[in-house]
């Protein structure tokens, strides 16, 4: 059997736009066993996927690296793909006798790879996910991106339908936080006009979402958006979370991992883009709009960058408002 090793990227965002990349690979590949190596709070996600035939957690620190090399050791894989540019992401299969261990070049890492496969920038390809497709399957070099369908369990679609049973249609869920921090996050006055506005003009139930830790910054959203607003940050598991997006008519949100689950599962999307580059790394959905109100683009950028800030403030939840009104309308079924 052909073993192989994904050794997956580290955030939400970023995952979902390798997954179709991956699907396409295993499409190509029905014989291969393939086992994704990801961090621990992301195995949740991968194990969503029916791609993998196995998941391997990448612990933290020193001495879990070395536990998690032991570990791929025992596997016997005999390929590598290493989606991360990092250095870490590339010792792991090296350490662990990979005979073949395939990346992207940089952070000083070429030495550890068996082949360095450099992204091929072509018109129409600068998203991303063809970075992925690129590194997976360089034969094909012409493909394209195909849809992304994210299957979840009937048990979390049940628990998120039960959950906002009682809030007003159409549903639109508000994600005000982001990973990356400050950078990446539209004002919270302008989630909380956003929300009242859609509350008073189309009627709309709110719902406000977001990780533990972003529990306050969601309460405070939906406390002043009024009680057309609900606030779950916190109170459910990935699956349910996904499913709660699912079952949203549509969703506002920041550069951010819940912007990709909610194009993920299908539902509409308006996303808020700073300085980011959305052709790069925008949401890959069947019904998107991406409101960005500057011209400066950076892939890179600090967790508090005040021409993001700057940029993300600029666009007025009268726009916003607009493009969530277009996206409901366009969804709609005729």
């Amino acid at each position: 059997m052909n073993r192989i090793l994904i050794c997956g990227v580290n955030w939400i965002g970023d995952s979902v736009m390798s997954m179709p990349a991956l699907h396409a690979f295993r499409k190509a590949n029905p014989s291969a066993h393939l086992t994704m190596l990801a961090k621990p709070g992301l195995v949740p996600l991968w194990k969503l996927d029916a791609v993998f035939d196995g998941i391997l957690p990448l612990r933290e620190g020193l001495a879990g690296t070395l536990k998690t090399v032991a570990a791929v050791r025992r596997l016997h894989f005999h390929k590598a793909y290493i989606l991360p540019h990092s250095f870490r992401s590339a010792v792991i299969p090296w350490l662990a006798g990979i005979p073949v261990r395939i990346g992207m070049p940089g952070h000083f890492r070429d030495f550890m790879l068996s082949e360095v496969v450099w992204p091929m920038e072509r018109p129409g390809r600068a998203h991303q996910a063809y970075e992925y497709l690129d590194l997976l399957m360089p034969s094909a070099a012409e493909a394209a991106i195909e849809p992304l369908h994210l299957e979840l369990p009937a048990d979390a679609l049940a628990a998120a339908r039960n959950r906002i049973a009682g809030l007003a249609s159409p549903r639109v869920a508000l994600i005000p936080g982001a990973a990356r921090g400050p950078s990446k996050q539209w004002p919270r006055e302008h989630f909380i006009k956003l929300g009242r506005m859609l509350s008073e003009q189309k009627k709309c139930g709110i719902l406000v979402l977001g990780i533990s830790r972003e529990a306050a910054l969601c309460e405070e959203v939906a406390r002043s958006i009024g009680p057309s607003a609900l606030n779950l940050a916190g109170h459910t598991g990935l699956a349910e979370w996904i499913a709660t997006l699912k079952a949203c008519d549509l969703v506002v949100a920041n550069d951010s991992g819940g912007m990709h689950l909610a194009a993920a599962v299908g539902t509409p999307v308006v996303a808020l883009y700073g300085i980011t580059d959305p052709s790069k790394t925008g949401p890959l959905g069947r019904v998107c709009r991406v409101l960005q109100n500057s011209d400066l683009r950076a892939r890179d950028i600090p967790r508090d960058s005040p021409e993001a800030r700057t940029a993300l403030a600029a666009i007025h939840p009268d726009q916003a408002c607009a493009a969530a009104i277009e996206c409901l309308a366009e969804s709609k079924p005729s």
